[in-house]
């Protein structure tokens, strides 16, 4: 993350959110609604017209930058990538290694990359058995092959093909494009209303799916789930929070909600975002939280 939460562990910012919530004890409930199971800036949810359905080549200025960080794997050669897990690679540029899921299994190995090339070596996985294998290998095959690569956008959505050494498409991944998210928010409003209290607060990690947060009266836990076919699309699943009473509730119950409705991420700024339902409402305005104060 390039935000002031870089240096901070998620566990010192859950323990924080503890912290400000320490004072009131109770027991543990889940919501009863659950769900089953993606760099941009995320401004153009739901704006129809608002970018360009043209296909353009992005050019390399800063290639850790470009294609450091999660890319979900959509096809390999001309089919649609299915399987038991997400398949997905993950670009270390600090150590160049490779980390990920062919649809099954968890993969690691080491990359070489410049602006015209990028292959893959010493890849292994994981031994797990699954349903779908074919899929599995196919990944497999297709990394030993890549010599190339092409960035492209779309959308405000960037792809990357992975190509053999006569240029021909083995792979098209899709930039995983609500990372903006990530760190520790200030909950700002609620459905239009603005919250007075500073204490409701919210720890967002989409690498390890979770959410975290205070109500301002109870503590809150939950997954994150992230649909990759849509753009900047995330819902919160299988939220758990203590059961303390407290003077006003009314606060807990709307963000709880909201969270429940949300569909959409979209950023105002780099330091504002909003969660949108799917009729397009704003269910919850964040403005990230200075830890440094």
């Amino acid at each position: 993350m390039t935000t002031k939460i870089t240096n901070i562990t998620i566990a010192t910012l859950i323990a924080f959110m503890m912290l400000a919530c320490s004072t009131k004890k109770g027991t543990t409930t889940s919501s009863k609604k659950d769900y089953s199971r993606t760099e941009v800036d995320g401004s153009n949810v739901g704006k129809k017209g608002s970018a360009s359905d043209q296909t353009t080549i992005v050019g390399i200025n800063d290639l850790a930058l470009q294609l450091g960080g999660e890319w979900n794997i959509e096809t390999v050669g001309n089919k649609k990538v299915t399987g038991d897990n997400r398949a997905y690679l993950h670009f270390d540029f600090k150590n160049n290694r490779l980390y990920g899921n062919n649809g099954c299994n968890f993969i690691n190995g080491t990359f070489t990359a410049s602006a015209a090339k990028l292959t893959f070596s010493e890849m292994i996985s994981t031994m797990m058995a699954c349903a779908n294998a074919t899929t599995e290998r196919a990944v497999m095959k297709a990394l030993g092959e890549v010599e190339s690569f092409k960035l492209t956008e779309k959308n405000g959505v960037h792809y990357l093909q992975l190509l053999n050494a006569k240029g021909h498409s083995l792979m098209k991944l899709r930039r995983q494009n609500v990372n903006f998210v990530d760190g520790a928010w200030t909950v700002k409003e609620i459905a239009g209303n603005p919250v007075e209290d500073k204490e409701v607060r919210l720890v967002i990690d989409t690498e390890q799916l979770k959410i975290h947060g205070c109500t301002g009266c109870n503590i809150v836990n939950g997954g994150i789930y992230i649909d990759t076919t849509k753009d900047r699309a995330i819902q919160f699943q299988q939220l758990i929070s203590t059961r303390k009473m407290c003077p006003n509730m009314s606060t807990e119950t709307a963000l709880l909600v909201a969270l429940e409705e949300t569909y959409f991420c979209e950023k105002v700024n780099d330091n504002e975002i909003k969660f949108i339902d799917e009729k397009g409402n704003v269910t919850v305005v964040l403005t990230r939280l200075d830890l440094e104060k």
